[in-house]
């Protein structure tokens, strides 16, 4: 018996054993009914036959072997697919998933075995096929899985970001009215404020992230802004919590056009964090701004320091960009501040604006170069 007719007639055969083993996925399976566990297997299974059945060619064939078959449907309502992210909304992991399909090869192949000792040429090419088939079907499976997985994730990030800023506000109003009421204890209130506050940028920093990682584009919301004295302002803003370094401010230039204020404030506030963290302790923070060009202004922050190596520079503004521990790594440069979003944020404004934003690195020191379209749409 070929082996697509084969799976047709004893489908129920076969599904008791994928079920079986899908009961032993523990602790994922341990409170699941037979619906949950049989899950889309039947589906799987026919889709299988479906596609041993269809004639392909050479080309196709090697693609399937890779999980990149030119034929298989995109659609998210693929059993495989659909395995696949109910089976992460049933707890089990990647390993588990792969598992099942390992098994469920296993199985068919050594119930088609057993029930014929008559080998054929024909059924060396069942085989193939039926190995083909299983691996594309891994593959998409895989790929929604991790899709799932990453959504998951980015939810729980986004979620955690938006809740954590009640408590947190509520610890710093509380610090204000200490600072008021109790004199004496203003050096701790002032301490807690200063936590606050950058416990608050990180969460801004995250929130953009999940928010982008989910899909959504950065909003900006343009007005006319004096680009110097807003900087000068942020910059004020820093010092009050900053006494290691000085903030240097030079510009030169025309100042005015139409920025998202609280955006630039927030990529500003990331770039100058970043100088402070990771340049030479004490010296100052150079912040330039040149609006000579008509149609944009650069903003570059420069710190002198131990340069940024090379590997980092080329991603340093991907999101979640860290530095190694190894080799006395521990003053490199990285984007962002603890959760290493920073720089991927100040990225997004920029881009969000219509503009950029570059790196230099070298012995003499590190520049980061914001350029900001003074008009017009990303």
């Amino acid at each position: 018996m070929r082996l697509s007719e084969f799976i047709t007639s004893n489908l129920d055969l076969i599904l008791v054993d994928w079920v079986a083993f899908a009961r032993n996925q523990v602790p994922a399976a341990a409170d699941m009914d037979e619906t949950a566990l049989l899950d889309h297997g039947k589906l799987i299974l026919q889709k299988i036959v479906t596609d041993m059945r269809r004639p392909e060619g050479e080309d196709e064939r090697q693609a399937k072997s890779e999980g990149n078959s030119p034929n298989a449907s995109t659609s998210s309502s693929v059993p495989s697919r659909s395995h696949a992210r109910q089976r992460e909304r049933q707890g089990f992991d990647v390993e588990e998933l792969v598992s099942e399909y390992r098994a469920l090869r296993a199985t068919v192949l050594r119930l088609w075995g057993a029930a014929s000792n008559d080998v054929q040429i024909d059924d060396l090419a069942d085989v193939i096929r039926f190995n083909e088939a299983v691996d594309q079907a891994v593959a998409e499976s895989l790929t929604a899985f991790v899709a799932e997985v990453t959504k998951t994730r980015d939810l729980f990030l986004g979620v955690l970001g938006h809740d954590l800023r009640g408590p947190l506000s509520t610890i710093g109003n509380c610090a204000k009215v200490v600072q008021r009421t109790h004199p004496d204890d203003a050096r701790s209130a002032a301490m807690i404020l200063r936590s606050v506050a950058q416990m608050k940028a990180l969460l801004d920093d995250l929130g953009e992230y999940a928010r982008h990682r989910l899909g959504g584009e950065l909003p900006i919301e343009r007005a006319p802004l004096r680009l110097d004295q807003f900087i000068q302002d942020t910059l004020d803003e820093i010092n009050a919590i900053n006494k290691a370094s000085a903030l240097e401010l030079e510009t030169r230039g025309n100042m005015q056009g139409a920025w998202d204020a609280r955006r630039l404030h927030q990529a500003l506030s990331n770039l100058v964090f970043n100088a402070l963290k990771y340049g030479r302790p004490g010296a100052p923070i150079q912040i330039a701004l040149n609006g000579e060009h008509p149609d944009e202004v650069v903003l570059t922050v420069k710190n002198s320091g131990r340069p940024i190596s090379p590997d980092l520079l080329a991603n340093i503004f991907n999101p979640l960009v860290r530095a190694s521990s190894d080799g006395g790594n521990e003053l490199s440069q990285v984007a962002g501040a603890n959760l290493g979003l920073g720089l991927y944020v100040v990225r997004q404004i920029a881009v969000a604006h219509g503009g950029a934003i570059a790196v230099t690195s070298d012995d003499t020191a590190t520049c980061f170069e914001l350029r900001l379209p003074r008009t017009g749409h990303p």
